[in-house]
């Protein structure tokens, strides 16, 4: 049985998510995390936990994504979203600087703030960072998130930057990029199994005319049969150790 702890999932159509949710009971997928990234993303999440068994809610409010909605009272929004049953986890937050991305400031503002809604509803937290390793270091730190569980979500930094999240107590989530990517995978070698745990990121591939090439919960396996051979360790002694950190982070 497989957990993937990052998706958005609620953003497939209702005929390509079922195909998804059938692929995943057919893959042994337990458990499927869909990750919000604007308010009515967010929404949408608590809607599908509702729908399946397997599928469990995050809610948070993406750094490239501030801007796209009115975000007024967002924080009591958020608060009120935490109290689903099946909504476990904040996520996606964090920060993001590309040419157009929303104001620095802005940004650490709205991580912050996620952090310390997570902090309040006791909830662990999935965060993006993409081209601002040293300032969402430096953010996580000041907030000392040690006392939450927290995940760096899409892990493809480097050693450095992976020894700057394990020492802030950060679990590092591995998905498929170090498939083919060997500097990538040499760097996760060398990273301890019990601070790991794996993703999908699945999202609707549009740009793949071929829908079976799209990536979905299914595609776990892949990941798991690379790590086995990286870190020379038996594939269910593999799967049984990255399901307990999963379960642990996720307080289930």
């Amino acid at each position: 049985m497989f957990i993937d702890i990052h998706t958005h999932v609620q953003q497939f159509s209702d005929e390509d998510l079922e195909l998804l949710v059938n692929n995943s009971k057919n893959s042994n997928i337990e458990l499927i995390i869909a990750a919000g990234t604007t308010i009515s993303d967010s929404r949408k999440t608590i809607n599908l936990s509702k729908k399946y068994d397997l599928i469990y809610s995050a809610v948070g409010i993406h750094p490239q994504n501030i801007l796209d909605e009115d975000t007024k009272g967002y924080l009591n929004i958020l608060e009120e979203l935490t109290k689903n049953e099946k909504t476990i986890m904040i996520s996606e937050i964090g920060l993001d600087i590309q040419p157009d991305s929303p104001d620095i400031n802005l940004q650490k503002e709205f991580f912050s703030n996620q952090i310390n809604i997570a902090r309040k509803s006791k909830l662990p937290i999935a965060f993006h960072v993409r081209n601002a390793e040293k300032e969402a270091i430096d953010l996580i730190a000041s907030e000392n998130i040690k006392d939450i569980k927290s995940v760096a979500h899409y892990f493809v930094g480097n050693y450095e930057y992976a020894k700057k999240l394990l020492d802030n107590n950060c679990y590092i989530s591995i998905a498929k990029p170090f498939l083919r990517d060997a500097i990538l995978a040499e760097v996760i070698s060398k990273l301890p199994l019990e601070k790991l745990v794996i993703e999908t990121d699945s999202y609707p591939q549009y740009f793949k005319k071929n829908r079976m090439r799209w990536t979905e919960p299914k595609d776990l396996i892949l990941i798991v049969n690379k790590l086995s051979e990286i870190l020379d360790v038996n594939k269910s002694k593999l799967i049984e150790i990255l399901n307990k950190n999963a379960k642990n982070i996720l307080g289930i």
